[in-house]
């Protein structure tokens, strides 16, 4: 059965999209290269990158291509500093640690974006940086970091920059004439409505060029880069329905107006909830910027023991409607996405039945 979600991705996707995954192609026929040079040059003209960068796509979630940027493209000279202010900058580090990637970590408040002059005065100290790492729009709680105030100071220091995009593709852009700029990574099942199963990283197509030894087998971005060059094909077996589902949400996206449509639609969602909720005193841990209307956590106004958000969650999902848990266990709260195909009714379902949950149990109370 279908489900309503309003998650940070996947989301729910459109009629045609889910058509489009019923085809079937084989993999290495001209129909499947075809498919897949689309693909890339859509997710191209997505993200306006010009001539000095690459789409390469990669099986797999959002983390494959985080991993597959980080390993391949991090030089064994040099050091890469990390800024973490959420679990996706976390989950970062982790990947530099069990690889042995030489890296610092910078971590910082969660509930604020990362410092800038912070960020200045460690490369200052630190003199043998030669990269830094961040998450541009951290889904843990729902908060922007300031990607071009980052570009410019790496521009200025000379060292280069990795983006882990994957919540701000398509609606945020990336200023990829910036000199400092390396590589960023995002997926197909967020901003672009497609279905989980394709990431991809933008990188440049020097830094593909260069011979290095390879860290990983399947994920090695250089191979795969070679691969589509020599003969468009995959190196192994793609997830071809996704693949072409991807396509079609990519269409879908232009013609519903591309970053300003989508702005509008996940603004519009984002308001009808967040009005509702206030009513019953339900309200974003942070104040929900509505230039990037991604996801937000919201706190319950009750103790975890008259109504702790898994219950919440749970009785949700008995009416089709999924939300999650917040990350931040020291408060009773939950994470509600924007993103999808969802509709106003869609989003005013949902504030019935959380704000329906909230008076059957102040009428308990009583």
């Amino acid at each position: 059965m279908s489900k309503i979600l309003f998650t940070p991705g996947p989301g729910n996707t459109s009629p045609r999209v889910r058509v489009a995954m019923g085809c079937d192609i084989g993999t290495r026929t001209p129909q499947m290269i075809e498919l897949t040079q689309r693909v890339r040059q859509q997710i191209a003209t997505v993200a306006n990158c010009g001539d000095d960068f690459c789409v390469v796509p990669l099986q797999g979630s959002g983390t494959f291509a985080v991993e597959a940027m980080l390993t391949t493209l991090l030089p064994d000279a040099g050091t890469c500093l990390i800024l973490i202010n959420g679990p996706y900058g976390e989950r970062m580090a982790t990947i530099c640690q069990i690889y042995g990637l030489s890296h610092y970590l910078l971590r910082s408040d969660p509930l604020a974006p990362v410092d800038m002059d912070v960020v200045a005065a460690f490369i200052t100290e630190h003199r043998d940086i030669t990269s830094v790492a961040m998450v541009h729009f951290e889904t843990g709680v729902g908060l922007l970091n300031p990607l071009p105030a980052l570009l410019a100071l790496a521009a200025k220091r000379g060292v280069q920059v990795f983006i882990d995009s994957m919540s701000a593709f398509g609606l945020l852009p990336v200023d990829f004439t910036s000199p400092a700029l390396a590589a960023m990574a995002a997926s197909s099942n967020k901003i672009l409505h497609g279905p989980p199963g394709i990431a991809f990283v933008i990188a440049r197509r020097n830094m593909l060029a260069q011979l290095a030894a390879p860290r990983t087998l399947s994920l090695d971005l250089r191979a795969q880069f070679n691969g589509f060059q020599r003969d468009g094909m995959w190196r192994f077996t793609p997830p071809v329905q996704v693949i072409a589902a991807l396509a079609c949400a990519i269409d879908e996206y232009n013609q519903q107006g591309g970053r300003v449509g989508r702005l509008q639609r996940y603004r519009q969602i984002a308001a009808c909830i967040v009005s509702g909720l206030a009513a019953y005193h339900v309200i974003p841990l942070i104040a929900i910027d509505y230039d990037v209307p991604v996801i937000s956590t919201f706190i319950l106004p009750f103790s975890a023991a008259v109504l702790d958000a898994h219950r919440l969650s749970e009785r949700l999902l008995a009416q089709d409607l999924v939300i999650y848990p917040s990350q931040m266990t020291e408060v009773n709260s939950f994470r509600i996405g924007f993103i999808g195909e969802l509709r106003p009714e869609d989003a005013q379902r949902l504030v019935a039945a959380i704000t329906g949950a909230i008076e059957e149990v102040r009428g308990d109370a009583q």
